[in-house]
């Protein structure tokens, strides 16, 4: 059955452009209009559906003809200068304007350990050796750790450099899009905020450029050692900058193996490896090293705990014991004062709640699992609801993810001040124009790459390859979609910078139908 309709479709490419069509058109318009507080505008949701839909109609085929400029002039090794220059000064001004760096809690507690010895995994142990511990020994400061990490995001932009020159544009284009990235204020404060997302993203981006050479060079350019290296460094870092990772290094080497039969070995050998490496180095090495882990239960149940809190703030009768569980952590009343519709954060972290959060999941998890299983099953409506609400910041468009437009003021310095005003002045003067769905919106960037993973599967509709560079942006957004916490950028940070390469990837394939 699935192959006769796959191959209707294939041989009823216009048939297949409208469900594509349909299909975006009514992410569009739950992604406008999406009310984050339980209710639904239908009278909205359908307006925007037909504007969508005769908006793309209008464009999809326009897209579909969009031809690159091919590149005439070969790569010159002399211009990675120049790139890195522009990144340089870039990149020299985002330290200024947030000297010494951009810290946050999750900064705080790594710098501790870092100090203390006494280290522990819930922010990855890896991590924090790496991108703390190791600039501390030549400089302790924060500064040193801020500068570490620019070099870490400034070779894999020059990398991306190379891979645009090679591959798409020219060098014209090349230096555009590379400004475009540069031009963003979230990505120029990012790239100075020192918390375990920001390398994983970059990985995660780098990753995507890899598994765009894989499928333009047919599979055969793993067949270099040196590429085969460049893979896995790229899939340790995936691996190991963030506990979550595993899924992505897993969902990304298993499309592998059964993509490319013909290098099903190296792929199987290179994938059990690294996640046996992985068991090893979170049991025997870190027991032994008496590293502790903390974080398990009460981090992955951030799902289910604020949907349990959205059935409790909607008064729900409930019984008794239910009603002891959840007075165990805190009163109705502070459950009711709390609540937020996309975090749990506010709840789980308020000064009488968390001290005994951790205690309290870790102890009562088959109950509190129970509970959830239970009102799912009766109230499913009701948790739909809360979970768009919970998973809004990645998809719904709103311009909410402006997290760093006002960067606090670390030093009375003449340059370093004015550089943090031009930053601030900047950053509020696009989050007041329509650009600000461009430059500050995840959700947007999410959008695109669905729009672009929509053109590449019209364009190349017998080649299940072509789909591969999707895999890690789209699975990362997924696994935060499941064990989701708190509505915060950082964790879906890949959807506004890999937007670049599957964007150009798309538009440069080749539409071989009539």
């Amino acid at each position: 059955m699935f192959q006769k309709l796959r191959k209707y479709f294939i041989n009823k490419p216009n048939i297949l452009k409208q469900i594509l069509i349909i299909f975006l058109s009514l992410y569009f318009s739950f992604a406008i209009c999406w009310i984050t507080n339980g209710s639904i505008s239908w009278f909205s949701i359908i307006l925007v559906f037909f504007i969508a839909f005769i908006l793309l109609n209008l464009i999809f085929p326009k897209i579909l003809n969009v031809k690159l400029k091919s590149v005439k002039v070969p790569f010159n090794k002399k211009e990675l200068l120049l790139y890195g220059i522009i990144i340089l000064i870039f990149f020299s001004f985002a330290l200024c304007a947030s000297f010494p760096a951009l810290i946050d809690p999750d900064t705080t507690t790594v710098w501790e350990e870092v100090h203390s010895g006494n280290y522990n995994n819930w922010h990855p142990l890896i991590y924090t050796l790496i991108f703390i511990k190791f600039p501390t020994l030549l400089y302790d400061s924060y500064l040193s750790c801020a500068i570490f990490q620019l070099c870490f995001i400034g070779i894999i932009l020059l990398y991306f450099c190379r891979f645009l020159r090679k591959y798409f544009l020219d060098k014209k284009g090349t230096i555009l899009v590379l400004l475009l990235i540069l031009l963003n204020p979230m990505i120029l404060r990012a790239s100075v905020y020192l918390v375990k997302d920001i390398p994983f993203t970059w990985c995660l981006f780098l990753g995507t450029l890899l598994l765009i050479e894989i499928v333009i060079s047919k599979g055969k350019w793993i067949d270099k050692n040196s590429h085969k290296i460049l893979l896995i460094l790229t899939s340790l870092g995936i691996m190991l900058f963030r506990h979550n990772g595993i899924a992505n290094v897993f969902l990304m080497f298993l499309v592998l193996i059964i993509l490319f039969k013909e290098k099903r070995k190296f792929y199987i050998i290179t994938v059990v490896s690294l996640i046996l490496f992985r068991l090893l180095l979170y049991g025997p090495i870190y027991h032994n090293l008496k590293v502790d882990f903390m974080g398990g239960k009460d981090e992955m149940i951030g799902v289910p705990f604020n949907q349990i809190a959205y059935i409790y703030h909607q008064n729900i009768p409930i019984t008794k014991v239910e009603q002891k569980l959840l007075d165990q952590l805190a009163p109705k009343e502070k459950w009711e004062e709390k609540y937020n519709n996309i975090s749990v954060d506010y709840l789980k972290f308020d000064s009488d709640v968390y001290p005994i959060y951790s205690y309290w999941v870790n102890n009562n998890f088959e109950a509190i699992m129970k509970f959830y299983i239970k009102y799912g099953i009766k109230y499913p409506d009701k948790y739909l609801i809360s979970y768009m609400n919970i998973t809004s910041p990645w998809w719904q468009i709103n311009s909410e993810h402006n997290l760093y437009s006002n960067p606090p003021k670390t030093s009375n310095s003449f340059i370093l001040s004015h550089c943090s005003d031009f930053l601030a002045q900047y950053s509020n003067v696009l989050s007041q124009s329509p650009l600000k769905y461009i430059f500050f919106s995840v959700e947007v960037g999410l959008y695109i790459i669905v729009f672009s993973l929509f053109v590449v599967i019209y364009k190349k509709r017998k080649q299940w390859t072509s789909y591969l560079p999707f895999v890690l942006v789209l699975s990362n957004t997924l696994v935060m979609m499941i064990f989701v916490t708190a509505a915060n950028f950082r964790f879906v940070y890949s959807q506004l910078i890999c937007v670049f390469p599957l964007l150009i990837y798309a538009l440069s394939l080749k539409n071989k139908s009539k």
